[in-house]
């Protein structure tokens, strides 16, 4: 991988630390214009493996996936402490509760850091959910000092990103641990500005595989792929390139225009979307002979479309491996079913 994604991933929070205005945000789906607005610059507080976390695990029950903890034990630790703020969205379950705890603890002065913040994400498919979000965007550009002006400039460099990124998914082929590398580190960084059009495509071996389910933590799945002659060349999961959705529209109030594309993408635990139809369309975009449906054992939401799409994916003639109640962070036997699966598919 190039150099460039290297140093971004060694040390996340650089770009951030010099920054004049720098803002935290945890959760996949707190929208992408707002966070790429110029007058700020937005990062996803990062995540680590690691055995314990002797400090987070004070506060926080077993129902809480690690990189909850991991981001609680650096929160504790000071690492967080030059960012201003940090928006955590109520799509997500765990970084709900993460929030209301870290609220808790600042109150009772167990620990300091950034101010929280609550992005309210409606999924429901009605327009009282679409309104409710479009004010939680008025309100969120307002508590981080936001103009309209700011949000159609963030609009622009978001359709920018999206269109880039599209372009990426579409050429791509092999080496599906690079294109894990880059959708974590456009997390921390724009890549898409950085790299260009350097995202190389290469052949995918003896063929192509989509990951769904939940966002792993590092590249660990997609190089378990690879060495059983594989490629991940495509995600459905909260990290995918594609998360980012279509173009938001740029006449009109830039505000309702983002409420109303977050409220629509199938994003998160709490989306309402049928993940049947949009696995299969997702394993047909990425041109795979085969899906993975990888879930965490904390992730209880989006287990419960596991029937549906592999229902969906046997009606299309498509392979899949259902791995369920995984370890976040490794330690089971992920790998060896993984290429166990593969080896199978490959006579």
């Amino acid at each position: 991988m190039t150099p460039t994604i290297d140093a971004i991933l060694a040390d996340p929070l650089a770009p951030a630390r010099g920054a004049a205005r720098a803002v935290g945000y945890v959760g996949f789906d707190v929208p992408i214009d707002l966070l790429l607005a110029p007058p700020i610059h937005a990062v996803h507080l990062p995540w680590r493996a690691a055995a314990s976390f002797p400090n987070a695990g004070r506060w926080l029950e077993s129902g809480f996936p690690d990189w909850s903890r991991a981001i609680l034990e650096d929160w504790t630790a000071g690492r967080f402490d030059f960012l201003d703020k940090v928006i955590f969205t109520r799509g997500d379950d765990a970084a709900q509760r993460l929030y209301y705890y870290i609220c808790e603890l600042q109150r009772r002065g167990d620990i300091g850091g950034p101010e929280p913040l609550i992005f309210d994400i409606a999924r429901i498919g009605r327009e009282t959910s679409v309104g409710r979000t479009v004010r939680s965007v008025r309100r969120l550009a307002d508590r981080i000092g936001l103009s309209e002006d700011d949000l159609r400039a963030g609009i622009a460099r978001a359709n920018a990103r999206r269109a880039r990124f599209a372009q990426w998914e579409a050429a791509r082929e092999g080496d599906g641990a690079a294109y894990a590398r880059i959708a974590r580190a456009s997390l921390y960084a724009p890549v898409d500005e950085l790299l260009g059009d350097g995202v190389k495509p290469r052949p995918a071996g003896k063929g192509g595989v989509l990951l769904a389910g939940s966002v792993p933590p590092d590249e660990t799945l997609h190089e378990a792929v690879e060495a059983a002659g594989w490629s991940v060349t495509g995600e459905a999961n909260d990290l995918s390139l594609m998360r980012h959705g279509p173009a938001v529209p740029t006449d009109g109030d830039p505000a309702e225009a983002i409420g109303r594309q977050a409220q629509a993408l199938p994003l998160g635990a709490r989306s309402f979307a049928n993940r049947g139809p949009i696995v299969v369309e997702a394993a047909r975009r990425a041109r795979a002979g085969a899906v993975i449906l990888w879930y965490v054992e904390e992730d209880e939401a989006q287990v419960w479309q596991i029937p549906a799409q592999v229902e969906e994916l046997a009606a299309a003639g498509i392979p899949t491996l259902v791995l369920t109640r995984r370890k976040w962070s490794g330690g089971d036997d992920t790998v060896a079913r993984i290429q166990d699966f593969l080896k199978e598919q490959s006579r």
